[in-house]
């Protein structure tokens, strides 16, 4: 009897991995993909719609542009405006207590200081922060601005 329910259990062992290979084989194939080539394209589309859409209507990854700015003039930027001074002298225009991120350094920038050159600046609000010329200078920006 042991033989006979060895043998009977080693027989259903072997045709149940035999089958569960068969059907494992075509998962994921053409003909029985994991997921469907439509909703991974739909996805993409998702993720590239999201990407594209970056802060103050600019598309995320954007490339700067080069703004050149008279002695007097300020450049104001808009909120999570990026600004690089590339030439020239400005001082650093706030309206209240808050600064402008030099995250170059890690610093805040408030009234009285200087721009420094090549420096990233991130303007956190739409509320006249900016620079004002002291010497013809070059910007380089990433979103919205105004020169008055």
């Amino acid at each position: 009897m042991k033989r006979w329910l060895v043998g009977f259990l080693s027989v259903i062992a072997s045709v149940t991995m035999v089958m569960g290979s068969v059907y494992a084989a075509d998962a994921g194939s053409e003909a029985d993909p994991l997921v469907s080539k439509s909703y991974v394209d739909d996805k993409i589309e998702q993720v590239l719609a999201k990407i594209g859409q970056g802060s103050g209507g600019t598309a995320a990854g954007a490339a700067f542009t080069p703004v050149n700015v008279a002695v007097g003039k300020t450049i104001i930027g808009g909120e999570g405006t990026e600004i690089i001074l590339r030439a020239g002298k400005a001082g650093v225009v706030v309206s209240g207590s808050e600064g402008i991120s030099d995250v170059t350094t890690g610093q805040t920038l408030y009234n009285g200081h200087s721009a420094a050159l090549n420096h990233l600046n991130i303007i956190s609000r739409a509320d006249g922060r900016g620079f004002k010329v002291t010497e013809a200078a070059w910007f380089l920006v990433k979103g919205s601005y105004t020169v008055k």
